[in-house]
C-alpha cells in the first residue's frame, strides 16, 4: 500500500482508531491532517507522525469549513478523507428515561458531523478529479447497540453512505463504510466498565476479546489507497 504524495484528512484521528489510521497513513507517505476537538491529544498525534493538526467540531459547520478551508489554501485538493469522530451516549439508559437532547447530542456528531465532513470534502475532491471518502459505521447499525441514539445513529451512517455513493459516483468519488465490531477504544471500554457497574460482570468479561484500533486502521488506510479503487459500498471488521 503505497499513500506517497496523497493527502488525507482523519477527522476524529486523535484517538482511538482515527490515531491509529493518521499513523498508518502517514507510514504509507500520505500527507495527513489530524483534525479532532481534542486538542492535546489531537496535537500530540500529529507530532509524533509528521503531520498538521486542526481543531474541528463537527457539529458546527462553520469550524468543519474552516478546517477543509486550511486544506484547500494548503493543497488546493484532497484524496481522501477518514470520518472516524463519534460519540456513545445513553449505555444501558431504558427507552423511558433517555432524553432528547442526550438522543441529539448523538445524531448531531455521528450523522450530521459525517455529512459535514463529507459536505466540505468532496468540493476538493472534484477539483482533484477523484478521491475517496471512509464514514465509520458500527456492526450496531445491524445488531443491537446498548444506546438507542448510537446505534440508530451509525444506521444513519450507513444510509449516508450508501446515498453519498449513488450520488457521487459520476464525479469520481468512491464512498464507503466501515462497521468495526468489538474494538479496545475509550468508548467501548468505558461501554464495558458501565455494564460492569450495573450488572455486576467483570471488568475483563468483554475486553479479552476485543480487536485492537490498528487492525480497523489498516482497513480505512488502505481503502484511501489506489489498490482499493475497485471496492465499493460497506466493508465489516471484527
Amino acid at each position: 500500500m503505497d499513500l506517497t504524495g496523497k493527502i488525507i484528512a482523519v477527522v476524529g484521528g486523535a484517538t482511538g482508531i482515527g490515531k491509529a489510521t493518521a499513523e498508518i497513513c502517514a507510514a504509507r507517505g500520505a500527507q495527513v491532517f489530524v483534525a479532532d476537538f481534542n486538542e492535546v491529544e489531537g496535537q500530540a498525534t500529529a507530532n509524533g507522525i509528521g503531520a498538521t493538526y486542526l481543531k474541528v467540531n463537527v457539529t458546527d459547520e462553520a469550524s468543519v469549513a474552516a478546517a477543509f478551508a486550511t486544506i484547500a489554501e494548503r493543497y488546493g485538493r484532497l484524496d481522501g478523507l477518514v470520518q472516524t469522530a463519534g460519540i456513545l451516549k445513553g449505555a444501558f439508559v431504558t427507552i423511558e428515561d433517555f432524553t432528547a437532547e442526550m438522543f441529539r447530542q448523538v445524531y448531531d456528531v455521528n450523522v450530521t458531523g459525517s455529512f459535514l465532513c463529507a459536505k466540505h470534502a468532496a468540493p476538493l475532491m472534484k477539483k482533484n478529479g477523484k478521491g475517496v471518502i471512509v464514514l465509520i459505521s458500527s456492526a450496531a447499525a445491524y445488531g443491537a447497540s446498548s444506546s438507542f441514539a448510537y446505534g440508530s445513529s451509525k444506521g444513519g451512517v450507513t444510509s449516508l453512505g450508501i446515498t453519498m455513493q449513488a450520488k457521487l459516483a459520476d464525479d469520481n468519488i468512491r464512498v464507503n463504510t466501515v462497521h468495526p465490531g468489538s474494538i479496545a477504544t475509550r468508548m467501548k471500554l468505558s461501554v464495558i466498565e458501565e455494564e460492569a457497574r450495573l450488572f455486576g460482570k467483570p471488568g475483563s468479561h468483554g475486553s479479552a476479546k476485543l480487536g485492537e484500533p490498528e487492525g480497523v486502521g489498516k482497513l480505512l488506510a488502505w481503502l484511501v489507497s489506489d489498490d482499493a479503487d475497485y471496492v465499493r459500498g460497506a466493508l465489516h471488521t471484527r
